[in-house]
């Protein structure tokens, strides 16, 4: 546990803006690459067919691509920051979730409440993620919704 994260004086212990972008873009690539896997083992395709005159596409979805594609990434990341207190991308590069007023590993309804809170920073222009480098402490604004933090591992 991480003592006095509240402090100044442990701000070299958050995780800045660059360093958590790498981390969600190794996250992003491992998504991508599991739900590429679980396609293709599940002989699930993409199908486009032609739209109207417009000349516009449709793009049908079947029962295994919405699975895949729309729920296995949720999981993958509320489940490893439950089980590791990290996403895949954060363990690589030695980040971690934790809880703010504690220093502990964060509760499971914190991180289903940080994945949604996520969700909605960037659906607002990213704004929820560019607080990251402006904040003292690198909190996203789904991290101070939820009371977290991203720090090094130290």
């Amino acid at each position: 546990m991480i003592e006095g994260l509240a402090r100044d004086s442990d701000a070299t212990r958050y995780a800045g803006f660059w360093i958590r972008v790498a981390a969600n873009a190794l996250d992003v690539l491992m998504l991508a690459a599991l739900n590429q896997m679980a396609l293709l083992a599940s002989g699930g395709s993409r199908v486009f067919s032609p739209g109207s005159a417009a000349g516009s596409l449709s793009l049908s979805l079947g029962f295994t691509e919405i699975v895949v594609g729309g729920i296995l990434p949720p999981l993958v990341i509320i489940g490893s920051w439950i089980a590791l207190g990290a996403s895949p991308g954060k363990v690589l590069l030695g980040l971690r979730i934790v809880d703010d007023p504690t220093g502990g590993r964060p509760s499971a309804w914190q991180c289903l409440g940080r994945y949604v809170t996520a969700l909605v920073g960037i659906l607002c222009a990213g704004v929820g993620y560019l607080w990251i480098a402006i904040d003292a402490r690198n909190q996203g604004l789904h991290d101070k919704i939820v009371r977290t933090l991203v720090v090094r591992r130290a």
